[in-house]
């Protein structure tokens, strides 16, 4: 007599596995857990199609609610830094105003009686009206008293010189950085970047195109090997004050920048970027280098100053990074160019790209500017309503790119270390130096 075998049923729990002796039976098992799963999730996800295709206010209702939980939703912000949180600056407003509104003294609003109420004969009826108005009326906040209104505003003005002695400490750290030139009566500085690489370097064309990244920089290779190679400081010496001539016998020009490109086994691996004559250095990590050749579909830059976007740089360092770059491209961009470069800060990674953009008519067929985006932004974006226009922005990727991670921070040319990157600041995931 053949023996039955009972069918293993999904409902089970999948600790059963580790309970079957044959692989093959346990393999069959998993299996049939795996589809059953993925064909319940999957008729669930075309039942919810379906009630929302009939009732669309489901699908808005699912997308306030269904909110991702990315590590950006979680960051942990410095509360010190008045302005960095996004919505903050309307939040302390609201706060503020309900703030007077309290502390004033509450008015006092005349009863009007109706017609109803001077008719009724009963005092009985009179009583129970009485205290119904008063169950509906709401309670008045009670005023402040001089001393919880003395206490807040001395608490408010220590805030805001914790603040403005924050912002002074940093401005007094790099003050080339964070000095403009509304204080200093005088326009910004044109930037002249100087290349250089490290010793001993055996690859010259990163370098070479960070020169088309970079406008008015000069690539100038790195002593060879027998000869005297020059430290940064020399060569920061040489540069921040020149005592050459060009070619016509005028002076040089002083460089404000020097970048000294890294090389590890003949792949471009860190920046060092200093701001002449007396610093600050800032020392990068650098991966994915690509250039534009190995970009598929790129195209061919052109000499025209591009424009800079920074995007995602909150905390004090982050915007002493920030300052860092565009000290480093022209205040004055030829936007007949339609050239951008964008350095998008995300987990403390800078990603750098660069584009040609044109604006053109938006095809059939093609979805309308911030669809996907109805969420508000609730991943970290700002988000869009789904703008409705026949204008579309096609870009075309120049080359080349690359992500810097910020490694340590300098007073000077090669100084005392203000802010170095440790292996212990990556232990919690949600908190971020830029």
């Amino acid at each position: 007599m053949a023996r039955t075998v009972k069918k293993t049923t999904t409902s089970q729990n999948s600790s059963r596995t580790f309970n079957i002796p044959n692989k093959l039976h346990r393999q069959s098992h998993n299996v049939r857990i795996k589809s059953a799963l993925a064909s319940q999730k999957r008729s669930e996800r075309f039942e919810r199609k379906k009630a929302e295709a009939r009732d669309p206010s489901l699908r808005e209702k699912r997308i306030k609610t269904n909110i991702p939980a990315t590590i950006e939703r979680k960051r942990v912000w410095d509360e010190r830094v008045e302005g960095a949180i996004p919505g903050r600056r309307e939040t302390a407003i609201e706060a503020a105003a309900a703030e007077a509104a309290a502390s004033s003294p509450p008015k006092k609003q005349k009863k009007k009686r109706s017609s109803d109420d001077m008719d009724t004969d009963s005092d009985a009826d009179s009583e129970s009206e009485s205290e119904e108005e008063d169950d509906e009326k709401p309670k008045e906040p009670e005023p402040e008293t001089p001393e919880q209104i003395e206490a807040r505003l001395l608490a408010a003005r220590e805030k805001e010189q914790a603040a403005k002695a924050d912002s002074e400490e940093t401005q007094a750290l790099f003050p080339t950085l964070l000095t403009t030139p509304a204080a200093e009566k005088t326009s910004y500085p044109v930037p002249r970047i100087l290349i250089t690489t490290s010793r001993n370097c055996h690859v010259h064309q990163p370098a070479e195109d960070l020169t088309m990244l970079f406008p008015n920089a000069t690539y100038i290779p790195r002593g060879r090997p027998g000869t005297h190679a020059h430290s940064i400081k020399e060569i920061c010496t040489y540069a921040a004050t020149p005592t050459t001539t060009d070619a016509d016998g005028s002076p040089r020009e002083p460089y404000t920048h020097v970048l000294v490109a890294n090389e590890d086994r003949k792949i471009l691996n860190a920046l060092t970027i200093i701001v002449l004559p007396a610093g600050p250095t800032f020392h990068f990590s650098l991966t994915n280098y690509t250039p534009a050749k190995h970009i598929r579909g790129h195209g061919n830059p052109t000499s025209h100053i591009p424009e800079l976007i920074l995007n995602n740089f909150l905390t004090p360092l982050g915007r002493v990074t920030a300052s860092l770059f565009q000290s480093m491209f022209p205040r004055q961009p030829e936007i007949r160019g339609r050239q951008v470069v964008t350095l998008h800060n995300q987990r403390d990674f800078i990603f750098l790209r660069r584009h040609r953009y044109v604006f053109r008519d938006r095809r059939e067929g093609e979805k309308p500017v911030g669809y996907g985006l109805e969420d508000g932004g609730k991943d970290g974006g700002n988000g869009s309503n789904g703008m409705e226009g026949d204008v579309k922005v096609g870009l075309q990727e120049l080359g080349p790119r690359f992500t810097l991670k910020l490694r340590r921070v300098e007073r000077g040319v090669k100084d005392g270390v203000e802010w170095e990157w440790k292996g212990g600041m990556d232990k919690d995931r949600k908190k971020f130096q830029l």
